[in-house]
């Protein structure tokens, strides 16, 4: 009798390791997946960010600081990029979050410099990438929501009493979400025009 308890017990033990490390691989491979559709938004904003500062340069004094250093916190949010394939740990993402900061400050200096000057307002290639800057803008926070969803589920499991104690020996570990300005209004997209 006593081996038919011990066995039932061992059972139930291995049922329930096996029942949360299934539930755990599962929700990470849904922050893997949103993490990846982020970077791809990113990259994409990245470029249409790039093909902008490149037009918008030439209405500005040569002097101006504005387009470099937009040009250099992209190149820091790429190589921020390239160096976290995998969503960031709790902690490990600060280089990124400082990118995108910076990036969004300059966007909004961008977008102000734009109103304030009405040689920029007539320009149709500069005001076409500005809204195709903008579109991106927009589709990198949606899918920044997704993701930091999938990271909210993902982190509350590991929190639940019988994941936290298995969930460093599984190798599963809190993972950071992004962070970005979600604007519930399309005053970005259309404040210039």
């Amino acid at each position: 009798m006593e081996y038919i308890v011990a066995l039932a017990l061992l059972v139930t033990v291995g049922a329930c390791v096996v029942a949360a490390y299934a539930r755990l691989h599962h929700l990470y491979g849904r922050v893997q997946g949103a993490w990846e559709k982020w970077n791809e938004a990113t990259r994409r904003r990245n470029d249409c960010l790039g093909d902008f500062v490149a037009v918008f340069a030439s209405f500005l004094p040569q002097e101006d600081m504005l387009p470099r250093d937009i040009r250099r916190w992209v190149e820091d949010s790429s190589r921020a990029l390239e160096a976290t394939p995998a969503a960031p740990l709790l902690g490990a993402g600060h280089v990124l979050t400082a990118a995108e900061r910076q990036l969004r400050r300059m966007m909004t200096y961008s977008g102000r410099a734009m109103e304030a000057t009405p040689r920029m307002r007539e320009s149709d290639q500069l005001l076409g990438l500005y809204q195709a800057m903008a579109v991106s803008r927009h589709q990198q926070e949606e899918v920044a929501g997704y993701y930091n969803r999938s990271v909210h589920d993902y982190n509350a499991a590991l929190n639940e009493p019988l994941t936290r104690l298995l969930a460093p020996v599984l190798g599963f570990a809190p993972v950071e979400e992004v962070q970005v300005e979600i604007r519930h209004s399309d005053s970005d997209n259309n404040s210039i025009k």
